[in-house]
């Protein structure tokens, strides 16, 4: 891993790091956006200051034949990381479900696991040097070969019932998408680099995490910075086939608060929405309610925020306007609804009802 190799990894972990930064800076009310910006600059962060520590003091690949498996510094790393990207599937499927409590106790377990562990490498420190798989049934009776263990399994088994158990829930408030399958693969990825970079550490796998954790910040951060919630759609802009009425839930879904129909009705009477410049603060006092409780109220109708929830208002208008304002082209439509990018609302129009604004139009213009 020369030089230049190390160069341009170099250049990925800026970009990954300075789109993390324009995730948080853009984010607003939108949570799963602020965190996976935090996390994309963090690994950013990181890799830059991995690559330039190796830049300055080699040119070849580092010697890992003599790096203790099981090592805990490297498992408390991944732990770390791994408890809090396990939670963005279900953050994704139940907007809103995380508050200060949820999250505090979705996070318990690995804080406790974290702290015991750097506990011990603080006051005890021996760590018994294991380099071959083999070794660790011999030194099992060890105390800290059973400690390494411990940590080992839960670093992998928790992570992975946080991932996969709102995956296989039918109680979701939105859609699993294609982007949330391949996220699914890439976490599935790195859970088996993790295995084998602990349990069988090698230049080959060492490349390999950085490739794909670069790969993966730099695709998931693209995809945020033009979307809302990449993972999932909203269920209701799917299936919603009443464009008068409040989206409401079905049976198997907690319904949405009561402070939702207020705002549904207040911005369906006044047409605010349309306005390209018009902000949840100004929702908020035209209410006299608090942002955060007009954002939790959004959010119970299964959207990720305040502005997927507008854009989703703004495409129904288009639709209504389209159906009784033939004598008008889609621009003008777009403008009227508060859209300001033809680009961005193509491609919003196309992923919510399948078809592009052009194929609407000209099914409403075909005889029944």
């Amino acid at each position: 891993m020369g030089i230049l190799h190390l160069s341009i990894e170099l250049v990925f972990d800026f970009i990954a790091f300075i789109m993390g930064c324009v995730l948080v800076a853009q984010a607003k009310d939108n949570y799963l956006k602020f965190y996976w910006g935090i996390i994309a600059a963090f690994i950013g962060l990181f890799f830059i200051w991995e690559n330039i520590g190796w830049l300055m003091i080699v040119t070849d690949t580092p010697e890992y034949r003599f790096t203790s498996l099981l090592s805990i510094d490297k498992m408390l790393k991944w732990y770390a990381l791994a408890s809090v990207v396990s939670l963005f599937p279900m953050a994704s499927l139940y907007p809103g479900y995380f508050n200060h409590l949820r999250l505090l106790a979705y996070l318990f377990p690995p804080v406790i696991t974290i702290t015991v562990g750097i506990c011990y490498l603080s006051f005890n420190g021996y760590l018994t040097p294991l380099y071959f798989l083999d070794e660790i049934s011999t030194y099992i009776y060890r105390q800290d070969v059973q400690l390494r263990i411990a940590i080992f399994l839960i670093s992998i088994l928790l992570p992975l019932v946080y991932f996969v158990y709102p995956l296989a829930s039918k109680r979701a408030f939105r859609q699993i998408n294609r982007n949330m399958y391949l996220f699914i693969g890439f976490m599935f990825l790195f859970l088996g680099i993790y295995i084998t970079f602990t349990l069988n550490i090698n230049e080959f796998i060492f490349n390999l995490f950085g490739i794909t954790a670069v790969t993966f910040v730099l695709l998931f951060s693209t995809l945020y910075l033009f979307q809302e919630n990449p993972f999932s759609n909203h269920i209701l802009i799917i299936s919603s086939t009443n464009e008068n009425t409040l989206p409401v839930h079905d049976e198997t879904n907690s319904a949405p608060l009561p402070l939702l129909a207020s705002i549904d009705a207040y911005l369906k009477q006044t047409g605010v929405y349309t306005d390209k410049e018009y902000t949840i603060r100004q929702l908020a006092e035209a209410l006299n309610k608090k942002e955060r409780a007009v954002s939790q109220a959004i959010k119970s109708g299964g959207f990720t925020g305040f502005r997927e929830y507008i854009n989703y208002l703004r495409l129904e208008h288009f639709k209504q306007l389209a159906s009784t304002h033939s004598d008008k082209n889609i621009k003008e439509l777009m403008y009227l609804c508060g859209f300001t990018s033809r680009t961005t609302f193509y491609r919003i129009f196309t992923e919510k009802f399948g078809v592009s604004p052009t194929q609407f139009i000209e099914n409403l213009s075909k005889p029944l």
